[in-house]
């Protein structure tokens, strides 16, 4: 499943920034200055009944036009513990809780990690999600909401584009005007 979202410019793996992080210890500030200035930003603005808020995530792949899929899983199933296995003894977890995705865990976990992290989850601080499998019909909604978004974001792209096109070739032909003028004099 990995590949899939892989092949369709679709990010996992991201590094979420903590709300509230001014207030965590030095080590995590130095780690997160570091993580800033060597990754690329995502900021995407939410819209919830509580009103806007933002999720800021950084990635080390640096292409233009990605989504990620921890935002998409969030917008489209809301809050759990989400898993899905990718073989090889590993299995994807992305926790998101109160519309928030926890920091560090947009990732790739062994399956002996995972195991102990379902057996505590109940005693946790995040007892109150649920261990939520994701299939691959739920994969599959959510390549087709971000090619949707992805078009959006070409279209921004190409419009972009085609203005700076038409305003060079307006200087261009308002410079031709002017030289003219000047030679016929």
């Amino acid at each position: 499943m990995l590949k899939t979202l892989s092949r369709n410019n679709i990010l996992t793996g991201l590094v979420w920034e903590i709300s509230g992080a001014e207030s965590q210890d030095i080590g995590y500030s130095r780690w997160m200055s570091n993580i800033r200035r060597s990754h690329r930003v995502y900021v995407y603005s939410l819209k919830d009944t509580d009103g806007t808020s933002e999720l800021t995530g950084y990635s080390s792949k640096t292409t233009p036009g990605c989504e990620s899929f921890a935002v998409h899983l969030r917008n489209l199933y809301g809050d759990g513990a989400y898993y899905f296995s990718t073989g090889n003894n590993e299995v994807y977890l992305l926790m998101v809780m109160d519309g928030v995705i926890i920091s560090g865990s947009d990732c790739v976990v062994t399956e002996a990690f995972f195991e102990k992290f379902s057996q505590s989850l109940p005693d946790s601080r995040y007892s109150r999600l649920q261990l939520i499998e994701v299939t691959p019909g739920q994969i599959d909604v959510v390549v087709e909401s971000c090619k949707a978004s992805q078009l959006v974001y070409r279209k921004k792209q190409r419009l972009f584009w085609t203005m700076v096109g038409g305003g060079i070739f307006i200087l261009l032909l308002a410079s031709a005007i002017f030289l003219y003028s000047i030679i016929a004099g």
